[in-house]
This record gives structure tokens, C-alpha cells and sequence, in this order.
């Protein structure tokens, strides 16, 4: 009955289907490159110094992995309240002032990350039309700053998330600062 009378339940089934899938997405990718550049090192450096024979992308590599994790770890960060945050003000108002201090953040933060995926995505598009490969791989460079438009992307999603609870917790009286318990 709900579903003929345009009932959001279904569709807030999937969009928390999508979420979970999303976010364990996020967590395995940031792990495993987290994993994989730390062996890739770690083999490198007994190459190097016990068998004289280094791995010569091997650096390069890790280092571009790192610019992923940063980038969709930021997202992590977002979505799981993680990032450094001033709760002096929050803590001294109201909670409906509190909540619309919140959501002006919110919004600011959403404001940043278009901005930043738009630039971003020029750049990206910019370098894959010059042709710009990796010094050592020889690996297209686009793919290396393709994390920033995929990362601010994330996070503008993860931020509009937070806004939208936010928004639509209107009667609730919680705190909108950071819990270190999270």
C-alpha cells in the first residue's frame, strides 16, 4: 500500500543499500593501498639492501597509491565526523542555532568541494590531453590526478549526506560537534 501511494521507504532501503556498499568500497580501497604500497616498500627496500636489485617503480608507485588513500580516505574522514573540528562554538549554543551553524558548515564544505571537483577535473582533463606520463612507469599522469576529482566528488556526496541528516533531524536536540567516540 505504501509503494502505490509513492512511499520513500524502497528508495531509502536502496539509498542505505548504496551507502553501506559505498563505504565498505572506501574502507577496502584505502586498506588494501594502504597494504599493498607498505609490502611494495618494504620488498624494495630488502631488494635494494640485500640483494642489490631495487624495484625502480616501486617508489613512484607508492607514492601515487598515498595521493589515492589521501583523497578517498578524505571521504572516510567526512562521513565518519574524522576531520580536525573547533567545537568551542557548538558547545556555547542553542540547539537550533547549533544546527544551523551545522548545516552553514555543511553547506560552505559542499561549496569548497564543487569548486575543488570542478577545478580539479579541468586540470585532470588538461593533463590527459597533453599526454603527461609518470617519470619511471611511464603510466598515463591523469590517472595519478584523477583522485581529485574522484576524492572532492566523495566528499561533496559524504558532506551532502551530513547535511541531509542534519536537515531533516530538525526535532532532535544533539550535539552537532565532533564525537570523539565515533
Amino acid at each position: 500500500m505504501g509503494a502505490v501511494h509513492g512511499s520513500p521507504k524502497p528508495l531509502r532501503a536502496a539509498a542505505a543499500a548504496a551507502n553501506r556498499i559505498l563505504s565498505a568500497a572506501e574502507v577496502i580501497f584505502v586498506g588494501a593501498a594502504l597494504a599493498f604500497a607498505s609490502a611494495l616498500l618494504f620488498a624494495n627496500v630488502v631488494l635494494r639492501y640485500v640483494f642489490l636489485a631495487p624495484i625502480s617503480w616501486a617508489e613512484e608507485l607508492s607514492l601515487y597509491l598515498i595521493v589515492w588513500m589521501v583523497f578517498v580516505g578524505g571521504s572516510v574522514a567526512v562521513r565518519t565526523r574524522g576531520h580536525i573540528a573547533i567545537d568551542l562554538l557548538p558547545l556555547v549554543l542553542s540547539g537550533i542555532a547549533r544546527q544551523r551553524l551545522a548545516l552553514t558548515i555543511s553547506l560552505l564544505m559542499m561549496i569548497f568541494f564543487a569548486a575543488f571537483f570542478y577545478y580539479s577535473a579541468l586540470h585532470t582533463i588538461r593533463v590527459r590531453s597533453v599526454g603527461q606520463v609518470t617519470p619511471v612507469m611511464i603510466a598515463p599522469m591523469w590517472l595519478t590526478y584523477l583522485a581529485m576529482p574522484v576524492g572532492s566528488a566523495l566528499m561533496f556526496l559524504r558532506t551532502g549526506q551530513l547535511a541531509w541528516r542534519l536537515f531533516s533531524d530538525r526535532a532532535s536536540n544533539q550535539s552537532f560537534a565532533m564525537n570523539l567516540q565515533d
